[in-house]
């Protein structure tokens, strides 16, 4: 699959501040060894207290057992900086969460594990869950070089993303490679730093 396109079924979980510890509670970040952080994903959600599913949990059924994307409401991610939130999502499959806005931490370590945090305006993200509901198995076609999502009726969203994280996404790189591609970039800024605040430049003696 191009790795510039993010293809597959959408679910819509439509509630505003969902945090970390909705994503994964504290008791399972405990313990536990990568790829089996799903288990945890929405876990009070998705199972009794018996350990058993609840049947009426949109990713209980199919076909969204298989859902790649996620479009959720605004303020996905907030509350602590548990990374293990993050490696739930990817660890159940999911490539991109949709919404109108993250918890800053949230969304960092997004990015620094390979899944879209796709910002998208109010309108867009309840258009998009509306239509996801209304379409039993939507597919969404995700286009992080256009910054573009179409769904399979052919309509289009604009996402925000910035060319740094969308390189990182492309390149598969990690934080620090993704900074050592402007390194151009660091030493102008450093040089006409240095000339404009020159008292901040340790003198050679």
């Amino acid at each position: 699959m191009n790795s510039a396109l993010i293809t597959g079924i959408a679910a819509s979980l439509a509630v505003p501040n969902i945090d970390t510890d909705t994503i994964i509670p504290i008791d399972y970040c405990i313990n536990r060894n990568r790829p089996n952080f799903d288990i945890a994903l929405f876990r009070s959600w998705r199972f009794h207290d018996d350990g058993s599913e609840r049947p009426d949990f949109l990713l209980n059924t199919d076909p969204y057992r298989d859902t790649k994307i996620l479009i959720t409401s605004a303020n996905f991610g907030c509350g602590s900086s548990r990374e293990m939130a993050v490696w739930a999502l990817v660890d159940f499959g999911i490539k991109c969460v949709i919404a109108p806005s993250f918890g800053e931490i949230f969304y960092n370590n997004c990015f620094q594990n390979g899944l879209l945090a796709a910002r998208v305006s109010d309108e867009t993200a309840v258009t998009l869950g509306r239509t996801a509901e209304q379409t039993l198995g939507l597919t969404l076609e995700i286009d992080v070089s256009e910054k573009m999502i179409r769904t399979n009726r052919s309509e289009k969203y604009q996402f925000e993303l910035d060319s740094l994280r969308s390189e990182m996404l492309l390149q598969g790189l990690g934080p620090v490679a993704a900074t050592l591609t402007r390194v151009d970039d660091i030493e102008t800024f450093e040089k006409s730093d240095r000339l404009r605040r020159p008292w901040l430049t340790p003198q050679q003696i």
